[in-house]
């Protein structure tokens, strides 16, 4: 099976596939940059019209802050691998541009 959003059985397929890839992605983004992991999780639900929606969302420490990053994956745009290596770039860009050294009061989640 090639990893083409037209070539997978459905969201499910689809999802693991992209887990998989952004998994890697996001834990070599937090050594690089000094993060700390600390989840990758998925949620679906239907939409009004009854086509399932997918969405990801990543939790890291950065900067002091607990951040959460969540974006829609299903349906797809591209090919699962293509789409984490995206997710993880606009993760690492967003951390860098909108999360400030500051002292974080331990119970909040910044949503980037």
């Amino acid at each position: 099976m090639t990893d083409s959003h037209t070539t997978w059985g459905g969201p499910q397929e689809y999802t693991d596939a992209f887990l998989r890839s952004a998994r890697r992605a996001v834990r070599d983004l937090c050594e690089r940059r000094g993060a700390e992991f600390e989840s990758l999780t998925h949620d679906a639900a239907p939409d009004a019209a009854g086509d399932m929606i997918v969405a990801a969302t990543a939790v890291v420490r950065f900067r002091g802050h607990r951040c959460a990053f969540r974006r829609g994956i299903w349906p797809p745009s591209h090919p699962a691998t293509t789409r984490a290596a995206i997710y993880a770039t606009v993760l690492e860009e967003r951390l860098l541009t909108r999360v400030h050294p500051l002292p974080d009061d331990g119970t909040s989640t910044l949503d980037l």
